[in-house]
């Protein structure tokens, strides 16, 4: 998943510290990068982003006509390009959106590309509302890194707390396979 816009966080700073009873001074910018952080770990362990942004998916061609989107929710199809071009608005449509998201081609779009060629399929994923469980995820990764006095930036793999791990886990979206030939 290649991000084509930097997406906001899901939780502001205001709500973190009304959420973790944060008293005295703080350093916003720093709390703010542990909530980046901790969303991103929150999103790439669900496959669920908590916030609206536009992405791009790279695949190739010829594995069938039904497409697999990687992440749920899905908001809408943007565009479909290949090497040669970009492929018309009625080559490919977005199907069940929010529970398990394809892109299905049209019969017949696909004949001209190449298997094999590299498709980019750009969308725009995520939900209305942040889910309330993965803020809380987010919200308890963030202060546990913070606790710690965690680096951010230069620890490669911060640990996640069992209680945070837990909201992640019955967050999961698992989908079922990436091509359908039909």
């Amino acid at each position: 998943m290649i991000l084509e816009t930097d997406p906001p966080l899901g939780v502001s700073v205001e709500a973190y510290k009304r959420a973790s009873h944060w008293e005295g001074d703080a350093d916003n910018s720093r709390i703010e990068a542990c909530l980046a952080a901790a969303q991103s770990a929150v999103e790439t362990a669900t496959r669920r982003p908590l916030t609206l942004r536009r992405v791009r998916f790279e695949t190739a061609a010829g594995q069938g006509r039904r497409w697999w989107v990687p992440v749920a929710p899905a908001r809408e199809l943007l565009g479909v390009t290949w090497s040669d071009g970009e492929m018309g608005a009625d080559a490919a449509r977005l199907l069940f959106a929010d529970s398990e998201p394809q892109i299905l081609f049209a019969e017949g779009a696909l004949a001209a590309v190449p298997d094999g060629a590299p498709l980019s399929i750009t969308l725009s994923v995520g939900p209305d509302i942040v889910p309330p469980t993965l803020a809380q995820a987010v919200i308890l990764i963030a202060r546990d890194w913070l606790e710690a006095g965690i680096a951010i930036e230069t620890v490669e793999s911060p640990r996640i707390a069992f209680g945070a791990r837990a909201l992640i886990r019955q967050a999961r979206y698992r989908r079922p396979g990436i091509w359908c030939r039909q």
